[in-house]
């Protein structure tokens, strides 16, 4: 008698517990830590969209004030790629508003267009602001293998560069850089009436034009289209400046 109150009782204990508990307690995101976030059709593939820091702070945002829903199966429309500075990697699958990560136990955002609208960028073209100096060079640095020549990748954008766009966070990293002939792609704005298609920028060059700004208060100025090289005079006097900044 006593085991069958003790089994009827779990029962109804069981039968009380919300299904919308989460098994797993959801991860915020900590926007400070973010160094950038890709939006995708398929895990696998290379096309991507990278968010812009307004979109950055919205995902960030709903994803902290997300909904549990419980268990759901579906079948992901996009999937979201955030990069943390730490070098680590979270992945989101996502369709209209419901959202998951690490397994089934599926939230809900409040807007269920947001996701898909990162997937329609506002310009066919970069602008500065989706991109910090560091991922800007390993973007020109990327390169192209076809069956007869691997072709450097360049940076097509518009729009100006913000006056904040180099953060004393990114210099170290930028000053190691000032000697590097690594070959990168120029840069081009799309309404240049010239396409640098011969030249080539070296990483050493940009990483110059960028400490420079930084140090003189002012924006990046790559005007319509810029291929630079290293600068042995420039470098010289950044490495002074820095030097006696620290």
């Amino acid at each position: 008698m006593k085991i069958l109150t003790f089994i009827l009782t779990f029962v109804i204990l069981s039968s009380c517990v919300d299904s919308k508990k989460p098994i797993h307690e959801q991860t915020n995101i900590e926007l400070k830590l973010v160094d950038n976030i890709h939006i995708k059709k398929r895990l696998n593939e290379t096309d991507s969209i990278r968010l812009n820091n307004e979109q950055t702070e919205l995902f960030v945002k709903e994803w902290n004030n997300a909904k549990s829903e419980g268990l759901y199966k579906m079948g992901p429309e996009f999937w979201i790629i955030v990069k943390l500075k730490n070098d680590s990697i979270r992945k989101f699958r996502t369709n209209s508003n419901l959202i998951k990560e690490k397994n089934d136990w599926t939230y809900s955002l409040s807007d269920s267009t947001l996701i898909s609208s990162f997937w329609k960028p506002e310009y066919p073209f970069a602008k500065p602001e989706n991109y910090n100096p560091i991922s800007f060079l390993e973007q020109v640095s990327s390169t192209l293998k076809t069956e007869k020549d691997t072709l450097r990748i360049g940076m097509t954008m518009i729009g100006d560069f913000p006056i904040d766009w180099v953060k004393e966070e990114h210099i170290e990293h930028l000053i190691k850089l000032l000697e590097s002939k690594e070959i990168c792609g120029c840069y081009l704005n799309p309404l240049s009436s010239y396409i640098p298609t011969d030249d080539f920028a070296e990483k050493g060059g940009y990483a110059g034009i960028f400490i420079k700004a930084y140090k003189e208060k002012r924006k990046v100025e790559l005007g319509l289209y810029s291929c630079p090289k290293v600068d042995e005079k420039l470098n010289a006097e950044l490495r002074k400046w820095w030097k006696e900044r620290k």
